[in-house]
């Protein structure tokens, strides 16, 4: 075999010259070659290829900077498209092509004669959907023009990010959209301010910064809904740092301060009627009402105020402290009725603790509204069904108190069954009483009770009218009760009301709703008091009474729903 250490160098001695010009020739060439990588010697099918050491690291060297270049790629896209743009949406150029030209309006044109959505270009070129309501026009506007100015914004904000390359806009680091502002959207403010819409001829001095107010409706008959409505649009005010305001100038039910005590007034004014809209919620001054819960209470309120990795009651804690907030400040029952409430609940408390300590309610809807559950969707829940769950909660909650333990059987029978119904008839059901039994039903309050049509017979007779010496008789309306509980229709028509028309009541109508309203909130009050309560979830006075009990009541166990084994939630949704 050849040896590889004397292939590079050469050395000859044949005379003096000859050795000093090959010892300089063989020193500049081995200096040359010394500085210089040696060519791979041939392939020998024998030995294998030499191994050179630094060229392993070589792939780790190049993947490392290919994902440092990939990073780098990574982190220039979310700068452009999370902080970039929001600078470029404010410039989304020449905007909505002919299907929206109809609904763009430069400040010099005639606006239209009715509130609506449309589109409007500032001083720098850039279009943008706002909402313009006429300055002629009284607060609130009909529910009818809320649902259509928000119907008609989604489609203008819709088409915008479509033709603006913004489609799916959502903030990486958000989960809900819920706060994002708007973009697309330029404030009544703002718009007044750029001469896109004309301002105001009356200056108004101090306006509140940001505001919501909340709109009693003239078609919402359900007292109980629109209790978890203001309180949750209260809660949900104080969290946004907005001023509350409340509006109940068109309330079927008459005048808030009939009922409660007012309201504390922000120490700021409250804005126009034109600056105060329906949404998008990033607007300075929003309305809130029974006509714009799909957007304000909607799907990205649901998913900002859920709980993201909860399911069932923990998912709804937030969501119930917003409305737990707005209960506690706005609750508060005015004149003898307060009074009332606090003596029928500390004589309720007095027969309790000579008992057993503990005090049960039951609230039993019926009327026009029916059960989740399948199998009595077109009917009612058995009254059997109430009873056995007030005497089972009841019996759990014995146990879990350590005051009354040592009580007797026979004590928690003479315990008090505190009931509250629409249904004036429901306290005499054999059925109810025989479900009950042993437990006695009491009222929850006799101060203003519901009355039958054969109650009313009885103390309001209607009789034929005849003229003396004439065979006509003059036709009498008959008295009109509340058999079977609460229908809507019934409470619009009392009074002889004409339904729909809440400007014009007549007073009779007006003091006989105040009546009924006034009999439900005393029930509210006693009930809560309990220390359980058993009732059905598809009504939203039981939802109400599980905010008036507290969050504990819910985890403990001593709110109990007998209607299709769902947990709370405000409004009822699984």
């Amino acid at each position: 075999m050849r040896d590889r250490r004397n292939t590079n160098l050469s050395i000859s001695s044949t005379d003096s010259t000859n050795s000093a010009v090959s010892s300089r020739s063989a020193r500049d060439s081995f200096n040359d070659k010394r500085h210089s990588s040696p060519p791979p010697p041939p392939l020998s099918p024998t030995l294998p290829a030499p191994a050179i050491g630094r060229l392993k690291a070589q792939p780790i060297w190049r993947r490392s900077i290919a994902l440092k270049l990939v990073l780098l790629g990574f982190a220039v896209f979310v700068l452009w498209r999370h902080i970039a743009r929001p600078w470029s949406e404010n410039r989304v150029g020449k905007l909505v092509e002919q299907t929206e030209a109809q609904t763009e309006w430069d400040a010099g044109n005639d606006l239209p004669g009715e509130p609506t959505a449309l589109v409007v270009a500032d001083p720098t070129g850039t279009s943008k959907w706002t909402i313009s309501i006429p300055h002629n026009w009284t607060f609130p506007l009909p529910s009818r023009y809320y649902k259509a100015m928000c119907s008609h914004g989604n489609a203008l904000r819709n088409s915008m990010n479509a033709d603006g390359g913004r489609r799916g806009s959502s903030r990486w680091w958000r989960k809900s959209e819920y706060f994002a502002k708007d973009y697309t959207f330029l404030d009544v403010t703002d718009a007044e301010n750029v001469g896109a819409l004309p301002k105001s001829k009356v200056a108004t001095s101090n306006v509140c910064e940001r505001s919501m107010t909340f709109v009693l409706e003239s078609d919402d008959a359900s007292f109980g809904q629109t209790l978890l409505r203001l309180w949750l649009s209260y809660g949900l005010a104080k969290e946004e740092g907005r001023s509350f305001f409340l509006d109940d100038s068109s309330w079927a039910w008459g005048r808030y301060a009939s009922y409660f005590v007012p309201i504390a007034k922000p120490t700021c004014t409250r804005p126009p009627a034109h600056h105060i809209v329906p949404c998008p919620h990033s607007a300075k001054h929003l309305v809130v009402s029974s006509a714009t819960t799909p957007w304000t209470f909607g799907s990205p309120f649901q998913k900002e105020f859920q709980g993201h990795h909860k399911h069932g009651l923990a998912s709804q804690r937030r969501i119930f402290e917003l409305i737990r907030t707005g209960y506690e400040a706005l609750f508060h029952l005015t004149g003898e009725d307060a009074l009332y409430a606090a003596s029928r609940i500390a004589k309720f408390r007095d027969d309790a603790e000579r008992s057993n300590g503990l005090l049960v309610g039951m609230q039993i809807r019926r009327g026009d509204l029916h059960p989740f559950e399948y199998q009595y969707n077109g009917d009612y829940l058995p009254l059997e069904r109430y009873a056995d769950a007030a005497r089972s909660l009841l019996q759990s909650q014995r146990g879990a108190s350590s005051d009354t333990r040592d009580r007797s059987p026979e004590d928690f029978a003479r315990s008090p069954l505190v009931l509250a119904s629409d249904d004036p008839d429901i306290l005499e059901d054999p059925e109810l009483i025989q479900a009950a039994s042993p437990l006695v039903i009491q009222k929850a309050q006799t101060r203003i009770q519901l009355a039958t049509k054969a109650t009313l017979d009885l103390t309001s007779p209607v009789l034929p009218l005849r003229e003396p010496g004439s065979a006509y008789v003059k036709h009498m309306d008959e008295n009109t009760g509340w058999e079977g509980g609460f229908y809507s229709a019934l409470f619009f028509s009392l009074g002889g009301a004409k339904a729909g028309d809440n400007q014009t009541l007549p007073e009779q109508a007006l003091r006989l709703r105040n009546l009924v309203g006034r009999a439900y909130l005393l029930d509210l009050a006693v009930l809560s008091e309990s220390d359980g309560v058993v009732c059905a979830v598809s009504s939203a006075t039981c939802r109400a009474l599980a905010v008036m009990m507290g969050w504990n009541a819910l985890i403990e166990g001593r709110f109990v729903n007998v209607d299709d084994h769902r947990s709370w939630s405000w409004d009822s949704q699984r």
